[in-house]
């Protein structure tokens, strides 16, 4: 069964090696910098802790989720799913329970980027994420308000 638990420290490593191969399959040309830049990525995931969600399967790791208060808004930063369990829900589970615990702090304005080429921009706009653009970067911009 599909359970969510706050992450710990000894679950750096499988969130580290999600998002190198994610940055692998999806920014290969930014690979060299995203490992430069690694004591950045983990000084973020350590300062927002406890918004790192871990979700499980009968005790095995299967993907994470982070998000972080930015500008008055809840901002997802990252949603990965082991490859092994991709189109299975946990990306979907993930999802909701990112709005659920931003709702719950309070959030009414959600945000999230992410690659126009990523097939989980279809999980985000099937559960209500409206495009609102694209950045310098050309990462499309999505945003859920929360009536």
């Amino acid at each position: 069964m599909l359970s969510f638990r706050p992450a710990r420290i000894t679950d750096v490593p499988y969130v580290q090696r999600g998002e190198e191969a994610y940055i692998r399959q999806w920014e290969p040309a930014h690979e060299e910098r995203w490992r430069e830049d690694f004591d950045r990525h983990l000084a973020r995931w350590l300062e927002h802790f406890e918004r790192l969600t871990i979700a499980e399967f009968d005790g095995e790791s299967v993907g994470y989720s982070l998000w972080l208060p930015e500008a008055g808004s809840a901002e997802l930063c990252t949603l990965g799913v082991s490859e092994a369990w991709r189109g299975k829900g946990v990306g979907a589970a993930l999802l909701q329970r990112y709005i659920a615990d931003a709702r719950q702090e309070g959030y009414l304005r959600l945000k999230l980027s992410v690659r126009p080429d990523n097939p989980a921009r279809r999980l985000y706009e099937r559960a209500g994420f409206e495009p609102q653009g694209s950045d310098a970067l050309g990462y499309r911009q999505y945003e859920l308000r929360i009536d």
